[in-house]
């Protein structure tokens, strides 16, 4: 390799090696950063501040005009539950909103120790560009959980040591962040979107 070669090969190493030092502490910085809940009046749901897929920050406000699905669980799911449920909304939503504009699934990842920006950006890939995954600090996340009423739980898993719990079901937030029902998690394509349907039919909720 002649010097000139070698010379850009050791800046192409340095600049890789950069790239990837900040992603880790953007990573870092997003994970400690605290989370303030405003439940909007909601009796379920509300305001989000999540840490997203490109290590950068989402917040409910960032998905306004659009219905919100938000699911909670892993990419280490107990009993492989989240990647079906996951797939199956997705679908219901490509046949309730075939323009894939009106709405989006909100993953909240409760293992962030493992649930890094990478893994979450190829897991939502493998399902639908639907899915944004996101995840927080465990504190963070424990109050999230509670203003979605969603379980926070470790299972034993025998391949992977341990697993999260998928929570019970989907919560519906309207374009404005309101709270507009539940859809179960473990339902086939064809009861989510009629679900989807009857919710988004139903009279708006008084603001």
């Amino acid at each position: 390799m002649t010097p000139a070669g070698k010379r850009i090969t050791l800046i192409s190493v340095g600049i890789l090696a950069l790239a990837g030092v900040g992603s880790l502490l953007a990573t870092e910085l997003a994970l400690k950063h605290s989370i303030t809940l405003n439940s909007y009046g909601n009796p379920v749901g509300g305001s989000f501040r999540l840490m997203d897929a490109t290590t950068g920050t989402m917040t409910d406000k960032s998905f306004q005009g659009r219905w919100m699905l938000v699911l909670f669980g892993a990419t280490h799911c107990g009993q492989d539950a989240c990647t079906p449920a996951l797939q199956a909304m997705s679908a219901a939503m490509d046949e309730v909103d075939p323009g894939k504009r009106k709405m989006v699934i909100i993953f909240v990842s409760l293992d962030p120790d493992r649930d890094d920006a990478q893994r979450l950006r190829q897991y939502g890939e493998t399902i639908s560009p639907r899915v944004v995954a996101g995840t927080a600090a465990p504190f963070a996340l424990a109050d999230l959980a509670k203003e979605y009423h969603a379980p926070v739980e470790k299972m034993t898993d025998p391949e992977w040591d341990y697993a999260m719990r998928m929570s019970p079901q989907f919560v519906v937030m309207d374009p404005q962040t309101r709270y507009r029902g539940t859809i179960d998690a473990q339902a086939d394509k064809a009861s989510m979107a009629a679900s989807l349907r009857q919710i988004m039919a139903a009279d708006a909720p008084a603001p």
